[in-house]
């Protein structure tokens, strides 16, 4: 989902920076559209970072899971 957009951002920064010319559009990608782009960097790691760990947590509760049959068949 945010490789995506990341990738949409990177495209338009990179078109617009190719037909900027001056100072006040070199402004906009350094003031604008730079810090969006870092801003949804940090939004893609995040969510990487939550889908990660999102499958310890997953694969945790499998084994623990496991071990609450395993007893509840001994019993």
């Amino acid at each position: 989902m945010f490789d995506d957009v990341f990738g949409m951002a990177e495209q338009c920064a990179e078109t617009f920076r190719n037909g900027v010319n001056d100072a006040f559009g070199s402004s906009i990608v350094a003031d604008v559209l730079d810090p969006i782009r870092y801003e949804i960097g940090l939004l893609r790691s995040s969510h990487e970072e939550f889908q990660r760990q999102s499958l310890n947590v997953d694969q945790i509760l499998q084994v623990a899971r496991s071990f609450n049959l395993n007893e509840g068949s001994n019993s």
